[in-house]
């Protein structure tokens, strides 16, 4: 995959067959409704990751993302900020947890 975008877009994701897998544990109280990533040194996100999916308390649920360091960010179903991760080194399959 490779990321592109410009200033008035939101960062692109295009699957060039490079992505790995990247799981995502809920342990929140709340349903992860949206996953968006970014790198380090933007502004923008990318549009959302689990499209119509979501991921329930307890749950875990695979994206398949490029290998990089990116910073991630989730959402509850109301787009309310559940938490920023910054500068996660995905280079093979990675699982990390939402608390």
């Amino acid at each position: 995959m490779v990321i592109a975008g410009c200033a008035s877009s939101p960062t692109r994701i295009v699957n060039d067959g490079t992505a790995v897998p990247l799981g995502l544990t809920n342990r929140a109280a709340e349903t992860v409704c949206y996953l968006f990533l970014s790198a380090p040194a933007e502004d923008r996100w990318s549009d959302d990751l689990l499209g119509s999916a979501t991921i329930d308390p307890g749950a875990t649920r695979t994206v398949r993302v490029p290998r990089g360091i990116w910073d991630l960010r989730t959402e509850n179903c109301e787009h309310e900020l559940m938490g920023v991760m910054r500068s996660a080194r995905i280079t093979r399959a990675t699982t990390l947890v939402v608390q």
